[in-house]
């Protein structure tokens, strides 16, 4: 009975597990008008970018975008990466500034 009742125990804790949420994804792009100071509206870009990893190289700051190795000025599909911190990449396309996140917002108590 306690074999039974253990592994039971196992298999649920090991199922909630595995449905929690990676809080390590990069959340969607969010598109941000320069020129105007309207509400912005969520763009699903996840498929256009993927922020892979924020490193530092000699003091600048690098990140990995879908594969690619960039840094503060590079371009990459059309948009110029203006700026790069420990956490997030802000590229900027015309009057459009995308800021892709290498760590989802979370709540805490």
């Amino acid at each position: 009975m306690k074999v039974i009742l253990s592994c039971s125990l196992c298999l649920v804790l090991s199922l909630t597990v595995h449905a929690a949420s990676d809080p390590t994804k990069p959340d969607i792009a969010i598109a941000v008008s320069v020129s105007t100071a309207a509400e912005p509206e969520p763009v699903d870009l996840d498929a256009k970018f993927k922020l892979g990893l924020i490193k530092t190289v000699q003091g600048q700051h690098m990140a990995f975008i879908n594969g690619q190795s960039v840094k503060q000025g590079d371009e990459i599909d059309g948009y110029k990466v203006l700026s790069i911190n420990h956490k997030q990449v802000v590229l900027q396309r015309e009057n459009e500034r995308l800021t892709l996140s290498l760590f989802k917002a979370m709540k805490t108590r």
